[in-house]
């Protein structure tokens, strides 16, 4: 069994503060112990790098000379850490007292369990629904942030999905899988299903990962009284980038080809295709009309 207990691994772009925020909380709460924080750096421009270098010293930093994306850092980093457990955590998150000792305790107990996540707040206090089950085509229309959920949030098909009732108590429940924002996995049923994908590049990585680790029998939970904040600025009518745009859309039919597309053969992956590069140049056109209100204002 390696010496370290919990290896932390975090990948940053441009997040100077929040980044420089998390470490803080962090560094605060991390269990007694044997421990390690590891971080990439997608070529920041930000002085993000800079920062953590001159204010976090014991941080592992690997500056990346361009933006490789999310799942090719975390893929990185996963190799290069030793903690029995890794703690997969966002640069805008901040870490809450208790939460690392209160997950790593319920983790140890549960032989069964690859997986454990706290529950996730934004800075309102509001519940962000990270702890879900598997998607379905209907998610395309009732996701977590699509325009029907907003509409109707009491509905039973986006309530199923984001399992609301469980979330919303202290109980610890089973999921299907949960987002990157904040979550513990067991090394060795990370490395048991090849760790984590890095031809995706931002969205999408997490569900093909706890897809994996599901089909391989390992349980996956969230424990609630454990908690994080996450600064996540996906607001709606924000301004997104094009690239966010078009990784969403590329990763989730990454994610269909690999769990549904029968390698290519399954006739609704090219009805998948067309819906999805429909959808993309949909968002891209009302993003684009949205900059150019903003600078009609």
């Amino acid at each position: 069994m390696s010496e370290c207990v919990i290896s932390v691994i975090m990948v940053n772009f441009n997040h100077k503060d929040d980044v420089s925020r998390c470490l803080k909380s962090l560094y605060e709460h991390l269990p007694e112990g044997k421990s390690e924080v590891l971080v990439v750096d997608n070529r920041s421009t930000d002085g993000a790098p800079d920062l953590i270098a001159d204010q976090y010293p014991d941080v592992r930093l690997t500056r990346w000379d361009e933006n490789r994306g999310l799942a090719p850092g975390l893929h990185y980093l996963a190799a290069q850490s030793k903690g029995e457990w890794l703690f997969i955590l966002d640069s805008d998150t901040i870490v809450q007292a208790g939460c690392i000792d209160a997950i790593l305790k319920f983790a140890v107990a549960n032989p069964k369990l690859g997986a454990v996540a706290p529950r996730v707040r934004d800075v309102t206090g509001a519940i962000q629904m990270t702890a879900r089950r598997f998607p379905s085509p209907l998610n395309a229309l009732f996701g977590r942030q699509t325009l029907l959920s907003k509409i109707w949030p009491g509905n039973s098909i986006t309530r199923r999905f984001l399992k609301s009732e469980e979330q919303a108590c202290d109980e610890p429940f089973s999921c299907d899988w949960t987002a990157f924002a904040a979550v513990l996995v067991r090394r060795s049923a990370l490395m048991g299903v090849g760790s984590i994908d890095p031809k995706f590049f931002v969205y999408w990585v997490d569900a093909d990962f706890f897809r994996r680790l599901r089909k391989a029998g390992w349980e996956v939970w969230c424990y609630p009284v454990a908690e994080i904040l996450h600064v996540e600025q996906n607001q709606p009518k924000r301004i997104r980038s094009p690239l966010g745009i078009r990784d969403f859309h590329r990763g989730a039919l990454r994610y269909f080809y690999k769990h549904h597309g029968w390698g290519g053969l399954n006739p609704l992956l090219w009805i998948a295709a067309v819906g999805l590069w429909t959808r993309t140049q949909v968002q891209l056109l009302t993003n684009w009309r949205r900059i150019r209100q903003e600078r009609q204002t």
